[in-house]
């Protein structure tokens, strides 16, 4: 959904004025960029997955997320453990129109490899955390259709409800993604991937009552990601966010992957 960038259609500036007006997914738009970053964040991150019988693994790192000057917006995740994981490099970018550019870098391989169809699906760290879910996390452009559905309430907060279907369906894991904007904060605080059917294979939920905040931007602390037909669960934790600090952003090329991240 997946530093916490909702989805907006790059067509959007593109529209009239009056067609705006009378568009129900603008208003969602409008909150979730008020909370974007205008430059970059940076922040730390630990993954842990809890298998079905209490086992744990985990890693942490780094994530890095730029408005680059081309005005396309890119992620980027740098593992600094376990150790067999350090220098492992994910990079994720913006490409108007189309789907994202997604790249990882793995220090055996010295090269990175780019991630298309079915890789995107793929567990982070072996979690339940996918690629693609980090993009998500991210909201990073992605080519979608949107919908709003009727307003709702989450632990007793008011949400806006949004819909996202991939426009290509070989570049997502996913059918559709529900998503549960804090009417407040302008964060995802729940969401529901599907992979078919009309159940979700996937539950993400943050608390609200325990967000971070720098320079006026709010994000989650903590992110449960549950695999409802695997049972099993991840928790994704963040902290030390930076806002809009300066950032190197010749480490969001492919090219650079394998300098910036040791």
């Amino acid at each position: 959904m997946s530093r916490h960038w909702l989805a907006v259609c790059s067509l959007v500036f593109l529209v009239p004025l009056e067609a705006l007006a009378q568009d129900p997914v603008q208003e969602v738009r409008e909150c979730m960029e008020r909370n974007v970053p205008k430059k970059s964040s940076v922040e730390n991150v630990r993954i842990v997955r809890v298998d079905r019988i209490g086992g744990e693994s985990s890693c942490r790192g780094r994530v890095f997320a730029a408005q680059l000057a081309n005005g396309r917006r890119s992620s980027r995740v740098c593992l600094h453990e376990p150790p067999p994981m350090r220098g492992t490099e994910y990079l994720s970018t913006e490409v108007p129109g189309g789907a994202l550019e997604s790249w990882l870098y793995l220090p055996e391989a010295r090269s990175p490899r780019q991630l298309t169809g079915a890789a995107i699906g793929g567990g982070v760290c072996g979690s339940d955390v996918s690629y693609e879910d980090l993009e998500r996390m991210q909201q990073l452009n992605r080519s979608e259709s949107l919908d709003r559905r009727p307003d709702a309430k989450v632990d007793g907060r008011e949400v806006y409800v949004i819909q996202a279907k991939p426009l290509d369906s070989t570049q997502s894991a996913y059918t559709k993604v529900l998503s549960y904007v804090d009417r407040k904060s302008c964060v995802v605080i729940k969401s529901e991937s599907f992979a078919s059917g009309d159940s979700p294979r996937k539950r993400m939920t943050v608390r609200a009552d325990d967000m971070l905040e720098s320079n006026g931007v709010v994000a989650p602390a903590e992110v449960l990601v549950e695999d409802l037909r695997d049972k099993t669960h991840t928790t994704v934790s963040f902290d030390d966010l930076k806002v809009d600090e300066k950032i190197d952003e010749r480490s969001f090329s492919k090219g650079e992957m394998g300098r910036h991240c040791r």
